[in-house]
């Protein structure tokens, strides 16, 4: 194989470099007329089908067996071809043979178009692409004609033109690569001669007590983290975002312009009236680096502040709000006139990293911050990892949205060479695709995976790819709705599949509250796969009901005193493997979002109505919460609203009569019409009243006094007007005068007995008064 990094031995410039010489062997297009075309299938029935029915058809297609032995082909034999597959393969999976593809050379995008080349082609192909390849004409090969076409093709994709493109964009790329990364090394190389100048200790004069300076300690170049050793030192070695990074930059360029204006011009862009920027974006893709940068380029002292250390209130308010009328003082000691110091002032910018750490319990962290947006007079920087957050909903009008985005492989691709170069690793460009895409795009994690692989092995290949990949593979929390989206998908049972036992077991535990509820939630909505008839799927919905119905009971070892926590991977299987497993297929509709929740919580809040109205009704009924429920309540609707409905106004005292007797309270009233059912459901009911009527009845109600069972100690539910606590005088104990023993002195008490008769008057009521029930 030959690698990329074999052409780091050459020194000279891109400017300086010979033509690439014209590949030899045969052209692209001649060897791919010699390949027979591919059977096109008949798309005529595909335009009735719907998607779901469509990814069901695909779903029940002969999965790929893996069986086939991929010939060693030439380096860089399908240059300068775009190729596109689809359908299902009967032997390689199609990411396998896509990367196969990319290893060699070839541009692999998902859709068709005029630039394509050839596609090749499966099973259950889609309607689309196949309409497109009849429509442009294109070639068309089967997996036999891709394993065909790499045996065939020369080394550097041939003589056709396309190829000499493609070989001369590679050697063009590769010699920039040389350049940027001799450029860092000399840019290094300075720094580190400059801090040995800047450290040097002054010479000590022989007249002097004062004993030199202590050496600064300097981690050497080798020792450093790459993360921070390959650190961006300027906006041009960013990887990706490159339009937000502008706009970033303008922002911050025109802030003091704009504070001019009080902030009232939105300019072009519409960033003119914000004091503050918000990036937010996934982790690892230099939201922070590129804040930094920018700020430094333009001239601004950094302050840089972590949220989730200042989380409440009180604390912004001490670190922070403090900060935000401060101004740099770096200048006022390195110039004198007064000018240069009145420009240095304004140079101040304040950072504040992880916004989203902050939680909505925090005592009103997030809101705070949201007002030190509108008042700051310096530029207000903050960065966070979702924005979708419900806390994070504060910024959304007092802030300049960013929403930085993963960078793609070409972006990463330079920068990951150009590392490699620096660190003598030779490394196939293939590669570098495939750690992409297993990472997710997180360039730390690409530099951090480099330097451990590094340690041991200073080639990477594709061989010795297949042996890590797992390791580099990001390992990220998936949401509940990816989840499910997983478990029901049929594709992950095949017997093909790569994803073992354990795999499935792992996306239970990404949530393992949640995703046993999405599951029972939308385990019915799903086509399985391979079923036979109705039948079959009636009796794989049973099994997957009795399934869920078991797990409920190893719930139960799990949540209760017992503690049976190593039951968790057999809940795993029971709750959402094997029930998903009965049903999985094509799901025939959007996934909802657990429907349990919302029921639980409404259950209840009917329990809580139901202990206080059994609480309330205790000494007429004599009965447990269910009886009431089943027999008293229906009877009680149909007494307390029946005739406010039949006889309107006059029908009020009766109704009250009754709530008096069972001693309810207007509350009552009201949940008693709550638990109707059907025609007596309360919101029929109410329909029925007048509000003329209803307000009448609160009326009355409110303006008289009504019995009281038992005061319910903190929550006390009495009559509707507030009443005085009153004391009974019978309990206060009348003391006799204290006394003290024979050999000490009688004391004084009569300012201790005008006390109690002082008390005695004021809890003693007054003729007339009404005394409630007890």
């Amino acid at each position: 194989m030959v690698l990329v990094t074999d052409f780091f031995k050459a020194k000279k410039p891109a400017a300086k470099r010979e033509q690439p010489s014209p590949p030899s062997g045969a052209s692209a297009e001649e060897i791919l007329a010699s390949i027979p075309d591919a059977e096109l299938p008949d798309t005529s029935d595909s335009q009735k089908l719907s998607f779901f029915q469509l990814q069901q058809r695909k779903a029940q297609a002969p999965q790929a067996t893996g069986s086939v032995d991929i010939p060693e082909a030439k380096p860089h034999c399908l240059s300068g071809l775009t190729m596109v597959f689809t359908g299902v393969l009967p032997n390689l999976e199609r990411t396998d043979a896509e990367n196969i593809a990319k290893r060699y050379g070839a541009k692999v995008p998902k859709s068709i178009s005029g630039k394509t080349s050839v596609v090749v082609i499966g099973d259950e192909a889609g309607p689309s692409k196949v309409q497109k390849i009849k429509k442009m004409h294109i070639k068309a090969i089967s997996e036999e004609g891709f394993l065909q076409l790499l045996r065939s093709m020369p080394a550097d994709g041939g003589s056709g033109g396309e190829a000499v493109k493609a070989k001369r964009k590679r050697e063009e790329e590769e010699s920039r690569i040389i350049q940027e990364a001799e450029a860092e090394e000399e840019q290094e190389r300075a720094r580190q001669q400059q801090a040995k100048i800047q450290h040097v200790p002054p010479s000590v004069s022989k007249h002097s007590s004062r004993l030199p300076a202590e050496p600064v300690r300097e981690i050497s170049n080798d020792d450093k983290l790459w993360t921070t050793k390959y650190a961006p030192t300027s906006t041009l070695q960013l990887c990706g975002n490159k339009g937000q990074v502008n706009k970033l930059r303008s922002w911050l360029l025109h802030w003091f312009d704009n504070a001019k204006n009080d902030f009232k011009d939105p300019g072009a862009d519409g960033s003119g009236v914000f004091r503050a920027c918000l990036i937010s974006g996934p982790p690892g893709i230099g939201k922070t680096t590129a804040a930094h940068l920018i700020a430094e380029d333009l001239g601004f002292d950094v302050l840089e502040k972590n949220a989730s250390d200042v989380r409440s209130k009180s604390l912004l308010n001490s670190d922070i709000k403090s900060v935000l009328n401060n101004t740099s003082v770096m200048g006022f000691f390195q110039n004198r006139h007064a000018d240069v110091h009145q420009e240095n002032e304004r140079r101040f910018c304040l950072i504040m990293d992880e916004v989203d750490g902050m939680s909505s319990g925090d005592h009103g962290g997030a809101g705070a911050l949201s007002q030190f947006c509108r008042i700051t007079k310096m530029p207000m920087i903050l960065i966070c990892n979702d924005k979708s957050l419900p806390k994070m909903r504060t910024f959304d009008r007092v802030t300049y949205d960013l929403a930085f985005r993963r960078p793609s492989e070409n972006e990463v691709k330079a920068r990951i060479m150009t590392i490699c170069h620096r660190e003598k690793i030779k490394i196939d460009p293939s590669i570098i695709g495939q750690l992409v895409q297993t990472t997710n795009n997180d360039i730390r994690q690409m530099i951090n995976l480099l330097s451990t692989v590094s340690k041991t092995q200073k080639t990477i290949g594709a061989e010795q790819s297949k042996d890590f990949s797992k390791s580099w593979q990001k390992q990220t929390v998936l949401k509940p709705f990816d989840i499910v989206g997983k478990l029901l998908n049929g594709q992950i049972y095949s017997p093909h599949s790569n994803h073992t036992l354990n795999d499935k077991i792992d996306l239970y535990f990404n949530d393992i509250d949640f995703t046993p509820l999405m599951v029972q939630e939308n385990y019915l909505y799903t086509r399985p796969s391979n079923c036979r008839d109705d039948s079959d799927h009636l009796r794989r919905v049973a099994q997957a009901a009795d399934d869920i119905s078991a797990s409920d009971r190893i719930n139960s070892l799990i949540r209760s005193s017992e503690q049976q926590w190593s039951l968790l991977p057999f809940h795993a299987v029971m709750s959402s493997v094997k029930p998903s497993r009965e049903v999985a297929g094509n799901i025939s509709q959007r996934i909802n979002f657990a429907g349990w929740l919302g029921q639980n919580s409404k259950q209840m809040k009917y329990q809580r109505l139901l202990q206080e109205l059994q609480y309330h009704t205790r000494l007429r009924t004599s009965t447990d919460k269910k009886e009431l429920r089943l027999e008293y309540v229906p009877l009680l609707a149909k007494r307390l609203a029946g005739p406010i409905v039949s006889q309107g106004e006059n029908g009020i005292q009766p109704c009250i009569d009754v709530m008096d007797y069972y001693f309810l309270t207007r509350e009552d009233w009201d949940t008693i019409l709550d638990f109707g059912v059907g025609a007596a459901k309360g919101e029929a009911v109410l329909k029925k009243i007048p509000t003329k009527v209803k307000t009448a009845f609160t009326r009355t109600y409110n303006s008289s006094t009504h019995p009281i069972a038992i005061y319910k100690t903190g929550n006390s539910v009495g009559t509707t007007k507030s009443t005085a606590s009153t004391v009974d005088y019978e309990d206060v104990i009348q003391d006799d005068t204290l006394k003290d023993d024979d050999d000490t002195e009688e004391k004084d008490d009569s300012k201790f007995d005008s006390k109690k008769d002082k008390l005695i008057k004021e809890v003693k009521p007054k003729k007339g008064a009404k005394r409630s029930k007890k």
